[in-house]
């Protein structure tokens, strides 16, 4: 039986039938290796040389076949063709670059390479089938707001048969290119302006792109860092530097973010079908954020009511019998200090392991977007910032996975009222004041009013947001 096996195992058949195997595998695993470095990465070499090629006539007359410059399946065009529709797509199919201009923000999109002159703040996209085309790009997604773009500084695009500058340096990825300027400082429009459009530009590259940032504010950066570099695996390129080389080169690039709506994803406008839901786990990853549901709070503790306490403008006047109300209802209550709420890290954790989220209206509500799935989000709402409230915060939170109440306050519970009395137009004919404008209408109700709340009415609210979370009060009503 030794022998039998001996001449089984050192026939030529059999000899033959382990080569083939071992000849099949080998192919198949580096045809996979092969195809995930053309798909995710492209040498120095390999970009040399397509570059190389694309650009080797300037200067001898010579123009090269489109099918030596752009392969049949460019992995990079596909993924950059997937932030476009209809006959923008088409457009970019066919000559490589599209100009997408949308009701927020202007986008240009280029699979060829694009090289960025830091020291003029201009983009060379060069192209032997086009005309030369000068756009001027503003990269924030505020293009109607002319106080916000007043802070982006402009970028020169010439995209056409022209001859770029020498690289100073080569990128392995393409480059998004945004402005970290506009209204940064404000928590609303960090997130609203800057990283969700971010997340709706960029995350269907799988963190392979390089973010080349104008109006560069390092401090805005650093504390976003936890989840921009959950966005992209390299660091962070300043537009203006100029200190070692100003020519980058990158094989592609998106220059402008999409923007959907207030703290909002649309998924259907988006690659890899994103929602907001996506994007707060993201955050969640980022700031090692628990529990990501409320239900799975330990039900042994009272649950947390954190108060997004105001100190100037749109106050809870009397606070403290407000919070004396949810402690008798069974609320642990909680009011970050500011200190506190400027440490993003510390604060999400602190917003992350809450229950119930309470605040007048204003920016401080953008924090919603760190509470756990079924918490609950209550808005306060001055006179006339009905509308305002639930466009920016209110809508928003549903689509987050939270439960919005809001809590309207009567005329006499608005310091307005004290101020003014009931006759004045700012309360008994509020059209008057809004068709006097923005402005105007801005110094009554978001400037000089405060709330002294209800604690009656106020109460039902808080008796709801306890039913939502699951649990009982420990003082029910009369």
């Amino acid at each position: 039986m030794v022998e039998e096996s001996k001449r089984l195992v050192c026939s030529p058949t059999f000899l033959i039938s382990l080569l083939i195997f071992h000849a099949l595998a080998y192919s198949a695993i580096f045809c996979q290796i092969d195809e995930w470095k053309a798909k995710f990465s492209n040498s120095d070499s390999n970009l040399d040389a397509k570059f190389t090629n694309s650009n080797n006539h300037l200067g001898t007359g010579r123009k090269v076949a489109v099918k030596d410059v752009v392969p049949k399946k460019d992995p990079l065009k596909i993924m950059l063709r997937r932030l476009l529709t209809g006959e923008q797509r088409t457009r970019f199919e066919e000559t490589g670059f599209a100009h997408l201009s949308e009701l927020n923000s202007d986008i240009y999109i280029s699979s060829k390479e694009v090289r960025f002159d830091t020291n003029a703040s201009r983009i060379y996209i060069y192209s032997d089938q086009e005309e030369l085309h000068k756009y001027t790009a503003q990269p924030y997604p505020l293009k109607n707001d002319g106080v916000a773009m007043k802070m982006v500084k402009p970028v020169e695009i010439q995209h056409g048969n022209i001859r770029p500058p020498p690289c100073d340096f080569k990128h392995k990825v393409p480059a998004v290119v945004f402005s970290s300027g506009g209204f940064a400082g404000n928590i609303f429009h960090e997130f609203n302006d800057i990283i969700i459009p971010v997340f709706i530009t960029s995350r269907h590259f799988r963190s392979k792109v390089k973010f080349m940032i104008t109006d560069y504010q390092l401090w805005v950066l650093n504390k976003f860092r936890k989840v921009l570099t959950k966005l992209s695996h390299f660091e962070f390129i300043n537009a203006a530097e100029t200190s070692k080389g100003t020519i980058h080169c990158f094989p592609g690039a998106i220059v402008g973010l999409k923007y959907h709506d207030n703290l909002a994803i649309n998924t259907s406008d988006t690659p890899g079908a994103y929602s907001m839901v996506e994007f707060r786990d993201l955050l969640r990853k980022s700031f090692n954020l628990k529990p990501r549901d409320v239900s799975q709070m330990p039900g042994t503790e009272k649950p947390q009511l954190l108060i997004v306490s105001r100190t100037r403008t749109r106050t809870i006047v009397n606070q403290e019998a407000v919070v004396r109300m949810m402690e008798e209802l069974g609320f642990r209550v909680f009011i970050p200090t500011n200190d506190l709420m400027s440490n993003l890290d510390e604060f999400s954790r602190v917003i992350g392991s809450s229950s119930v989220m309470v605040g007048v209206h204003g920016a401080g509500l953008t924090n919603e977007i760190f509470l756990p799935n079924g918490a609950v989000m209550i808005q306060v709402l001055p006179l006339e910032l009905d509308w305002v409230g639930n466009a920016y915060y209110g809508g928003p939170a549903t689509g987050m996975g939270l439960h919005y109440l809001e809590y309207k306050i009567e005329p006499q519970e608005s310091t307005l009222y004290d101020l003014y009395g009931p006759d004045h137009p700012v309360l008994k004919d509020p059209e008057s004041i809004k068709a006097q404008g923005y402005r105007k209408s801005r110094v009554y109700y978001l400037d000089q009013q405060n709330v002294t709340i209800n604690l009656g009415r106020f109460r039902n609210t808080l008796l709801e947001a306890m039913r939502l979370i699951g649990r009982s009060t420990t003082n029910p009503p009369n």
